[in-house]
């Protein structure tokens, strides 16, 4: 069976050096073209894994792009692979390959259908899974190929379950491989009772409440991280990026400081926050323009955010 894979980012990188790997007929990548790297998360140019074995590439800005569609038709794959790609793909390009159109999402599925998968998993404490399922009208709803539960551990960052759930995708499709060459594809339908869903997030959602609990700020700062926008606060109307943290221990901080303070700078250059209910300290933190922090937050410094377009 011919295979056509489209998408972005590393989860796409690593399904497309899979299908190479285990000698599956790829006829055809599709990317994001490399000037829109700025608009996607965890971005990864597939064009040079493609070209590395021989595969005709194919860039693009918007999937909907009439070349999209003679380029694949030209091609005659028998399935199509869409993996990591934020944009809704057609009907008229899954309906070209006669096996359609298999997805990827990273939830256990029913569970958490929906957009920003990772984040979410690390905010609600969710369980993580790599799926491949068959692409229908409805997002995330497709019968499933198959789904395996991927371990997240509670100190976790965005990057941190990238990286591992990759790792099982990786070996979910060398294990699928035989399957695909053969287009003997396995199928159980979702039980849409239980499915759950997830919003889309924002840069904006990253903007982090010092009055909320010291577990719900480390959480976001978790979550938002790389290869995400960050969590953020401000100082002196500095846009102040917090990429990683831990929780203070509670004799590091009095339960009457005020939240959003910073109350130490310690050897390391970790800066501690008093927060609703505690402390955290920012271990790695980047200020618009500054190329030292630690030296401009001293203990007493104050943080919040103002918004620039409403000072």
């Amino acid at each position: 069976m011919k295979i056509s894979l489209i998408g972005s980012v590393s989860s796409s990188w690593y399904t497309l050096e899979a299908l190479i790997e285990a000698d599956v007929e790829v006829v055809a990548v599709l990317g994001v073209d490399p000037s829109r790297v700025d608009r996607i998360s965890d971005y990864r140019n597939l064009q040079p894994l493609a070209a590395q074995a021989g595969v005709p590439y194919h860039p693009f800005v918007k999937i909907s792009e009439p070349a999209v569609e003679e380029f694949l038709r030209s091609q005659t794959p028998d399935l199509i692979m869409v993996i990591g790609l934020s944009q809704l793909v057609p009907d008229k390009l899954t309906k070209i390959a006669p096996h359609g159109a298999v997805g990827f999402h990273p939830t256990m599925l029913p569970e958490g259908r929906g957009r920003a998968p990772v984040a979410w998993t690390i905010l609600k404490a969710a369980r993580a899974a790599v799926n491949l399922f068959f692409l229908t009208d409805e997002p995330d709803a497709g019968d499933i190929i198959v789904q395996r539960e991927v371990q997240v551990f509670p100190d976790d960052y965005s990057e941190d379950l990238i990286h591992r759930t990759n790792l099982v995708l990786r070996d979910v499709v060398l294990e699928l491989a035989p399957l695909l060459k053969s287009g003997s594809i396995p199928r159980t339908p979702q039980d849409h009772s239980k499915a759950t869903y997830y919003p889309k997030r924002t840069p904006a959602d990253g903007l982090i409440d010092w009055s909320a609990s010291t577990e719900k700020i480390y959480r976001l700062i978790r979550a938002a991280g790389r290869p995400y926008p960050g969590a953020f606060t401000g100082y002196r109307g500095r846009k102040l990026t917090v990429w990683r943290g831990r929780p203070a221990k509670p004799a590091d901080v009095s339960a009457s400081e005020r939240f959003g303070c910073v109350l130490s700078v310690d050897e390391n250059k970790s800066i501690l926050v008093a927060t609703g209910d505690g402390g955290i300290w920012m271990t790695h933190v980047k200020i618009e323009g500054v190329d030292q922090p630690d030296r401009l937050l001293s203990v007493g410094a104050q943080l919040a955010w103002q918004d620039p377009e409403n000072k």
